[in-house]
């Protein structure tokens, strides 16, 4: 038994040894291990921080699609309602069209009808109401 307390004595005499020639290489091994220990614990809490940024990324994905296809239907359906009232008015403005049209050939009609006596008045007064071109014939 006084031989392994020997042998002990010797092996923690030269451990202490190398230990105090190399301690830099002891410290850096302990510096490595308590930084290793410390950030593992705080890996975890960056972990569930990333998870939950990740998550709240999702959503606010998931709501940006969704108000963008809402904007797409109501784009849709004011583009609808718009092509609906242009085809109205059109309708509405080729009908007034042809109504003022006719209501031009009977006044014109009536026009004629009342100075087929006179054609140089005639002339005169389709050229004052309807922006006709009123030519003077030439004496020959």
């Amino acid at each position: 038994m006084i031989e392994f307390w020997m042998v002990a004595k010797i092996w923690a005499s030269k451990s202490w040894d190398f230990i105090k020639k190399y301690w830099q290489i002891f410290a850096g091994i302990v510096y490595a291990v308590a930084v290793w220990v410390y950030f593992k614990g705080q890996s975890d809490k960056v972990r569930e921080l990333l998870e939950l940024k990740d998550s709240s990324h999702k959503k606010e994905i998931d709501i940006l699609n969704s108000n963008h296809q809402q904007e797409i239907e109501l784009r849709d359906e004011a583009l609808l309602k718009y092509q609906n009232i242009i085809a109205k008015i059109e309708k509405e403005y080729e009908s007034k069209k042809q109504k003022l049209s006719e209501k031009k050939r009977e006044e014109v009609k009536q026009l004629v009808a009342e100075n087929s006596e006179d054609p140089k008045n005639l002339s005169k007064l389709l050229s004052e109401r309807f922006g006709i071109l009123h030519v003077e014939a030439g004496k020959e």
